[in-house]
């Protein structure tokens, strides 16, 4: 995730982000207090890690492409592939 967007977000490292399954996409977004969604820490190196079920439910693979999108109105991420299009 670009880190011009990461901080504008508020997902620095050692934050929480939520990670939730919507529509055929990966929302990645800061974490609600009250939220049931997945939540994983930012690494230092602005990495997430993306649970292995959402991963498999997208069909995605370390060789698979992938796009990532930004969304300034809900301040997320959102991820899809090839196969969503």
């Amino acid at each position: 995730m670009p880190k011009k967007w990461r901080q504008r977000f508020g997902l620095v490292p050692g934050r929480l982000a939520e990670i939730s399954y919507q529509n055929d996409s990966i929302l990645i977004k800061p974490a609600r207090e009250n939220s049931t969604n997945n939540k994983r820490y930012i690494s230092e190196k602005g990495t997430v890690h993306i649970p292995k079920e959402l991963r498999e439910e997208m069909g995605i693979t370390p060789q698979a492409p992938y796009n990532l999108h930004i969304n300034e109105i809900h301040n997320c991420f959102i991820i899809t592939t090839s196969k969503n299009h």
